[in-house]
């Protein structure tokens, strides 16, 4: 069994041990952790309760983290620890497949997520929602002990790779009658990250405020900053590792990456490297790529999209556009220009 111990320090320093209570706190526990979310991982943001899934199951918690990647929160309540790994697991099987509109549905019918999931995502991770959600999942049994037929299945599945763990809560009394809840996991949180993020040894995201930071550390923040100030209000902007994108909201939630930004320069003139997706410009906002061409700077070539790996021809398709370097201010406010007056235009025939 998981146990935790805790000990007060007393006023002559010496120790003394914080009895357990063994009441259960099952009735209460799906409350505090839809309550605050980060008693369990700070990482997280509650879009759904009592989620029912395709199988006749319910989903007690079910939440997204800052990649846009689903955890499915399982509470055991009296069952059996072969009943509450299977039960998790197969929640798990139904969470991986659910796609980008089956998400925004589940976060709006949710009365914890204020406004709609794109708002309520950004102001817990401040950054914009991603583009494509699920695309790795995780599971988190949450009991009051682990026995050790729990302890064997869970531990065994970690070790195949199944994004599984146990996450034990325990109520304590001290001796001036105040309680406190220690949480402990069974296997360290990094060790049963899904294998997409295993690879990395931080966060596959940067805030646009970081980004910004790190093109000022190489020395392109000037140009760097003029695009982003001047893109403001046509486009929003979602951090990664070294890029930002430059995202086009759409209708019931969706959103459309136009352009990407490196905030590390790639060229010994010092330039800030862009991508632009024409074809996207184009469907979304009636830009037609050689109008585009114009507006950009002379280097501007076309972008190779045959070694996006992994894609559809689809969405192959529709990154299509034109690569290039901003080397001054100047070619910066020529596109930020000639992009408003042509919205403007538009906006007026509309």
């Amino acid at each position: 069994m998981q146990q935790v111990r805790l000990w007060e320090i007393t006023g002559d320093m010496k120790l003394s041990e914080i009895p357990a209570r063994f009441a259960s706190l099952e009735r209460w526990i799906e409350d505090w952790l839809a309550d605050d979310i980060s008693v369990l991982d700070t990482g997280l943001l509650v879009i759904g309760r009592q989620v029912r899934t395709d199988f006749g199951g319910t989903v007690d918690l079910l939440c997204i983290d800052a990649e846009g990647s689903l955890v499915v929160v399982e509470i055991k309540r009296g069952q059996t620890p072969r009943d509450v790994t299977s039960q998790a697991l197969e929640y798990s099987f139904w969470a991986k497949d659910l796609g980008f509109d089956e998400i925004i549905r589940i976060a709006e019918s949710y009365q914890g997520v204020e406004g709609d999931l794109e708002t309520a995502f950004r102001d817990r991770f401040e950054t914009e929602l991603p583009e494509q959600l699920n695309q790795t999942h995780r599971c988190v049994i949450v009991a009051e002990s682990v026995d050790a037929s729990t302890d064997r299945i869970v531990r065994y599945l970690a070790e195949m790779e199944v994004p599984i763990n146990v996450a034990t809560v325990q109520r304590f009394e001290d001796t001036n009658g105040r309680q406190l809840l220690a949480q402990v996991y069974l296997i360290e949180p990094e060790s049963v990250q899904p294998r997409a993020r295993r690879t990395s040894s931080r966060s596959l995201y940067r805030t646009v405020t970081e980004l910004q930071e790190l093109a000022d550390e190489n020395d392109i923040g000037e140009i760097y900053r003029r695009l982003r100030e001047g893109v403001r209000g046509i486009f929003s902007a979602q951090g990664y590792s070294e890029t930002v994108g430059y995202v086009r909201r759409l209708e019931k939630g969706r959103q459309r990456t136009l352009m990407l930004v490196k905030a590390v320069s790639e060229d010994d003139a010092g330039g800030v490297k862009f991508v632009a997706h024409a074809t996207r410009f184009e469907a979304h906002l009636s830009v037609v790529m050689d109008d585009l061409r114009s507006w950009l700077p002379d280097n501007t070539e076309e972008h190779d999209v045959t070694g996006w790996r992994g894609s559809s021809p689809e969405e192959r398709k529709s990154a299509e556009g034109l690569e290039g370097t901003f080397h001054s201010i100047e070619e910066v406010d020529t596109f930020v220009s000639k992009l408003s007056a042509a919205l403007k235009v538009r906006s007026r025939a509309s």
